[in-house]
């Protein structure tokens, strides 16, 4: 399968940070009362996603609820094994590490890949003040700093983040926090453990409007500053095309656990190579495209596939306007595009079958 691949920070994409290498994350449906002895149902939530995240790098992932987008970013920081494939963190299998058969620690794997919450406020012990809260990180990666040592380090960073006077932010327990600032204390403690890697999940959707460009533009600066990469999952492309545009990064477009399109922004929404891409373009009317402006989406059937019994051949053709025989039959890979764009579908190839396969009627 070919590879979306992410540079370093010397442009050299041969050695990346992360590796993801036609990973599966397959989970056992739950079963009701009456489904106790029957055979468990297997949801596909990943099936065969290859990816490379470099140094300082920006992956904006996008897709409908349920595409995979999340276990995909939870299976590149760790937080969830493969069921089939492999993680690789600077050459390491992440998880053969933390079964002790590399020369790494896997401690040090999981402080360098860290997460910052859809709510922030589940993730904050309600009965800690934040002081308390961000000394933890320091605490476990410098554990011989002094405590007025980690107070000057914490009143730094509340205050580099924008939460001023920084000495009554830490004071304050979580309940006496917004929801902005709730995101920026969960920013400010991911970047205390100095990450490689940041997942992003769903870090701005329940933020207000006004509040989500000013987020955004916080975690680029930062990461500029702190040198770390992103993985920005969001299920509003023009949240992820503002992400990736302004940190240089690339948007990877998920659907029912495939990556079907990935590309610069900019190159990606102005001219899709996916339909799955120009489904999401078009149901994002405030990026003021023309063809966003159809009345009808483009595409043959609205309802979303099981996951649990997804379709043969390409994932998509079920709804897919343009789809035709072969597209039953075959899956897709990702194929090259030029200027780090992939796209998994046949019509990229002006010499496959596809082109003499009898279209597909409804």
């Amino acid at each position: 399968m070919s590879r979306a691949r992410g540079a370093d920070a010397d442009g050299d994409a041969s050695d990346p940070l992360i590796a993801v290498d036609d990973v599966e994350v397959h989970f056992e449906k739950e079963q009701g009362l009456f489904g106790l002895f029957d055979e468990p149902d297997v949801v596909q939530a990943v099936d065969g996603v290859s990816v490379d995240i470099g140094e300082n790098d920006v992956l904006a992932l996008v897709g409908e609820s349920g595409c995979g987008k999340t276990t995909l970013g939870k299976t590149i920081i760790g937080l969830q094994e493969p069921t089939e494939g492999s993680i690789s963190y600077r050459g390491r299998d992440i998880w053969e590490t933390k079964a002790g058969n590399t020369d790494l620690s896997f401690d040090d794997i999981r402080s360098s890949l860290q997460i910052i919450h859809q709510d922030p406020g589940s993730s904050l012990n309600p009965n800690r003040r934040i002081v308390e809260t961000l000394s933890e990180p320091i605490r476990l990666t410098h554990p011989n700093v002094s405590a007025g040592e980690r107070r000057t380090r914490i009143y730094s960073l509340l205050e580099r983040v924008g939460m001023t006077p920084a000495e009554d932010f830490a004071s304050r327990y979580p309940h006496q926090l917004s929801g902005g600032e709730k995101q920026r204390v969960a920013l400010a403690r991911a970047l205390l453990m100095n990450p490689d890697v940041i997942l992003a999940d769903e870090a701005i959707s329940a933020l207000d409007v006004s509040l989500r460009v000013e987020m955004m533009d916080l975690m680029l600066d930062l990461q500029e500053e702190f040198n770390t990469s992103f993985v920005f999952i969001s299920h509003d492309l023009s949240n992820a095309r503002y992400f990736a545009a302004h940190g240089d990064g690339r948007i990877g477009v998920m659907y029912l656990g495939n990556l079907v399109e990935v590309g610069p922004p900019d190159r990606l929404i102005s001219d899709p190579q996916h339909p799955y891409t120009e489904v999401l373009r078009w149901a994002t009317p405030n990026l003021a495209l023309d063809a966003s402006e159809a009345a009808d989406p483009p595409m043959r059937k609205i309802d979303i596939p099981d996951p649990v019994n997804p379709p043969s051949g390409c994932r998509f053709h079920t709804r897919c306007p343009e789809a035709r025989a072969v597209c039953k039959q075959e899956q897709p890979a990702l194929r090259a595009l030029g200027d780090d764009h992939r796209a998994a579908c046949f019509r990229t190839d002006s010499d496959h079958r596809y082109w003499e396969s009898d279209p597909i009627e409804d």
